[in-house]
């Protein structure tokens, strides 16, 4: 749970092994450049080793559940190879990844296999949380966030098609002020519920809560926001939960 970003490059049809590595390479040279600016940490090194593919680039297939109406289960497939790399958005966000892999057309499952249904591109998908950047003050929330859009947005120019939702509502208009409405909001969601799991388990004696969120310099007043906000979803949250682990 948490203020994310999810992405999706795609390169064009048709290219080549060759060019897909140099198109990750053309990328990793982008994001030196948002170093140099000051406007992210750190661009970590390009990537093809197997166990990094296998670790950081596996793609879902969502598959219904045969037993079980109404639920859904994932498929794991690991490319079968590619060009990854993590940058560094600053303090307490998530790495944003970046690359294009190649998946094959079927994977084993149960007894046979599925369809992965990703087609022969040279693609990849990930998501990035950037919402605990905000543990060190809006400025240095909004310029990791910021950072992340933009580079991938850079992806373009490329010759990447490039699917980009914002869970914080900044793209597509760059809506800052929706960005830090969403942000306050969902920080006050979070604090409440880790504050109520955090009093449950004082009363019952369960192990301690470990969150983030408690070590916002705002703590209290978000967890107090959230709670006179969301109250009746974060009662029924918690009544679900108590439920779940007294069982």
């Amino acid at each position: 749970m948490g203020l994310t970003l999810h992405h999706r490059l795609t390169a064009p049809a048709g290219l080549s092994a060759r060019r897909a590595a140099a198109l990750v390479r053309r990328l990793h040279a982008i994001a030196s450049e948002f170093v140099a600016a000051g406007r992210i940490a750190e661009a970590h090194p390009i990537s093809s080793d197997r166990i990094e593919l296998d670790r950081w680039a596996n793609a879902w297939r969502i598959l219904p559940h045969p037993d079980q109406p109404d639920t859904s289960f994932g498929v794991q497939i690991t490319p079968d190879a590619g060009w990854i790399f993590p940058v560094d958005l600053g303090d307490d966000s998530e790495l944003l990844w970046l690359g294009l892999c190649r998946y094959p057309a079927t994977v084993p499952h149960g007894t046979g296999t599925i369809a992965t249904r990703l087609g022969p591109r040279w693609q990849f998908s990930a998501s990035c949380k950037t919402q605990y950047a905000s543990l060190h003050g809006w400025e240095h929330f909004a310029r990791c966030h910021t950072a992340a859009v933009d580079l991938l947005l850079a992806a373009r120019p490329l010759g990447l098609r490039v699917k980009l939702t914002d869970e914080g509502g900044y793209w597509p208009h760059r809506r800052l002020p929706l960005l830090r409405e969403r942000l306050d909001r969902l920080n006050g969601i979070v604090a409440a519920l880790a504050g109520g799991l955090k009093d449950a388990g004082d009363e019952t004696g369960a192990p301690a809560v470990q969150s983030p969120i408690f070590a916002h310099p705002h703590f209290e007043r978000l967890e107090a926001e959230g709670v006179a906000t969301e109250s009746a979803h974060l009662n029924e949250t918690l009544r679900l939960i108590r439920d779940a682990t007294s069982t």
